[in-house]
């Protein structure tokens, strides 16, 4: 079984259009708008890259709807 590394990018960029663009989603996992326009840009450098971190993972469980996605799911596609 291997990761297909564009999955969870895919899930992420989704959730993203989902609450509406980069800046909202910012706002619904940090509760707050990026401070400064890096800021943001990072951000969208980070979804649009898809090399997630654990911190990163835990804030799209607990604040955008992740929730009931298993690890495997998110990494490799919906299991039979």
């Amino acid at each position: 079984m291997s990761a297909n590394h564009d999955l969870p990018r895919l899930h992420v960029k989704r959730l993203k259009d989902i609450h509406g663009g980069y800046k909202t989603f910012y706002e619904v996992l940090y509760e707050k708008p990026p401070e400064t326009h890096n800021e943001l840009q990072r951000f969208i450098n980070y979804v649009n890259r898809g090399n997630y971190n654990l911190d990163f993972l835990v804030l799209l469980v607990a604040k955008a709807g992740l929730k009931g996605m298993t690890l495997e799911e998110f990494l490799f596609g919906a299991t039979e």
